[in-house]
């Protein structure tokens, strides 16, 4: 429909923007595990973006210009990982009518692992991208240790991270069938085909479909995992 994609990348994300209100109106108890995903998220990929830009994907950014003097991800990105990482940590809790015990679990704070997690992701991450593997697939690796690390400690946590990242892989792929309806030739235009798998569903890159599973099965029990929390059981 549009051949203009300059600002196709703004325009994906609020796609998203629906949802992601829709959540934080009506989860009230939940409001501050979604922001905090939110944001965490939304930093996390403009800190990624630089890698993603050299093997991955080439999108166009509204400030191109001055994005060329600027290594890291644009405001694109922020909004990106701000939309996908608030609607994950909380898609579980909405879909299946979860709530928290008031109760916390103070056996593992959070303290005790936040510093090995990160160490842990940009140990898996970075390590391989700078051997040269692609970022998408060593992302995809470092969201499978990541989830494992923290279901081993949380195993209460399992159902949690699994329907979390069937449930955004979902979304983004009816949130891409709107996208390439409005911007029909982009994947072809932004994405590093070479680079990847050439197994496509519905016309999107499957490594699109498994970043968004990954990104669920993490942010999705992340909060509960580093803050203790624990559901209601009924």
């Amino acid at each position: 429909m549009f051949n203009d994609f300059q600002y196709a990348y703004l325009l994906g994300n609020l796609v998203a923007l629906p949802l992601w209100l829709y959540f934080f109106i009506h989860r009230k108890d939940c409001r501050k595990e979604i922001l905090v995903a939110s944001f965490c998220v939304g930093i996390l990929a403009i800190l990624w973006a630089p890698w993603f830009l050299a093997d991955y994907w080439r999108p166009e950014y509204i400030h191109s210009s001055f994005l060329k003097n600027w290594r890291l991800g644009g405001i694109e990105d922020f909004l990106y990982g701000f939309f996908l990482g608030g609607i994950a940590n909380v898609i579980y809790e909405e879909v299946f009518g979860k709530h928290f015990c008031k109760r916390r679990d103070r056996r593992h704070h959070w303290t005790w692992f936040l510093i090995p997690f990160f160490a842990l992701f940009f140990l898996v991450f970075g390590l391989p991208v700078y051997f040269g593997i692609n970022s998408i697939y060593a992302a995809l690796v470092s969201f499978g240790i990541l989830s494992a690390f923290m279901i081993y400690f949380r195993r209460d946590l399992f159902f949690d991270a699994l329907a979390s990242g069937l449930l955004v892989g979902l979304l983004t792929l009816f949130g891409y069938l709107i996208f390439l309806a409005l911007f029909p030739g982009v994947i072809h235009k932004w994405w590093l085909l070479p680079n990847l798998s050439h197994i496509f569903i519905s016309g999107i890159p499957i490594e699109e479909l498994l970043w968004a599973f990954g990104v669920g099965m993490v942010a999705g029990p992340f909060y509960e995992f580093f803050m203790g929390l624990k559901f209601k059981k009924f």
